[in-house]
This record gives C-alpha cells, structure tokens and sequence, in this order.
C-alpha cells in the first residue's frame, strides 16, 4: 500500500469535510445517480450542451430509479426481447412513480417489421453527440428538453457502439 504524504493527507481530509457538509445541508439527491461510465458521463454532457444551447436551464440529473427502464430499452434495441406486451409491462413497471416519461431516446420503430432499433450512435468527442442530438426527431428533443430526470446506458450492437436513454419530467409525490 502506497505512503500518504501530508499534502495528500490534508487533500483528501479536506475532500472528505467539504462531502460532509453538503450531506448534511440536505442537497443530497432522494434518488441516487446512476454510476456511470466514462462514456454515460460523455451523453449527459452532450445532453446537458445540447439543452443549453436550446435555452433550456432546468437542471438534468442522472437517476437510478429510471436504470430498469434504459436496461429493457437496450434489450429491445438489441433485439434480445420483442416490443409486445410483456415488455410494454415491464417497462410500465419500471417507470412507474415517475411523472411523464418520454418515449426511450436512441431507438427508432420500423413501421414494416415492429422492430425497434438503436439510432444514436456513440463517439468520444462530446460536440458531436450535441451535433446528433439536432438530428432526432421533434418527439426526442422535446423529451430531451422537458426532462428533468434521465437514465442513459452505451452498449455495442452489431460491432457498433451506440446509447439509448429514459428520461422523464419528476418524480411522483407519495403523500
């Protein structure tokens, strides 16, 4: 185990005081944020550009509760489970307790097969995800827009590597 000098030390105390007293003020989130992966992270940032630029200013948070939804999507985008009524359940299951949950972002339906299929295709580079976000159709970027809350998950499709998201307005109040 590697040696902590002092600066580290002081760094990482200091770190950890600043978490605590933001815990303690109550900011934290009462759904945790998904985890994400270097590439999630690249989504909601193109997301969050893409928003800004539309003069959107209503913040966008990652959420957990919404990760069971974006898991069906991508099997539904794979086409690892068929978009019938078994799968319209779970992602009714899924969502509920959320308040107007947009159709996934990322996937388009083929009218002549019933087949859905992952459109947005990943990159690294961030202003290239904004870029694509204006090629959706009108329905995904007014989700997009509206959201308040999003899951988002990056998988790799026929040697291609794409993303998918759910995103919805709030969170139902439980009296």
């Amino acid at each position: 185990m590697k040696k902590m000098n002092r600066r580290e030390f002081l760094t990482l105390s200091g770190a950890a005081v600043a978490l605590l007293a933001l815990a303690a003020c109550g900011s934290t989130p009462s759904t945790p944020a998904v985890p994400t992966t270097g590439e999630e992270a690249k989504v909601l940032e193109a997301i969050k550009k893409y928003r800004a630029a539309a003069g959107v200013e209503k913040p966008l948070a990652l959420d957990n509760g919404l990760k069971d939804a974006v898991e069906i999507v991508v099997k539904i985008a794979k086409g690892e489970m068929k978009y019938d009524e078994k799968a319209y359940e779970a992602l009714g299951k899924a969502i509920d307790g959320y308040i107007d949950v947009g159709a996934p972002i990322g996937i388009a339906f083929d009218k002549d097969t019933g087949n859905m299929m992952p459109v947005c295709v990943y990159t690294e580079t961030v202003d290239l995800l904004v870029n694509n976000l204006s090629m959706l159709d009108e329905e995904n970027q007014t989700n997009l827009k509206s959201a308040s809350l999003i899951a988002i998950q990056v998988f790799v499709y026929d040697g291609v590597k794409y993303w998918v998201a759910v995103a919805a307005k709030g969170k139902k109040v439980t009296p």
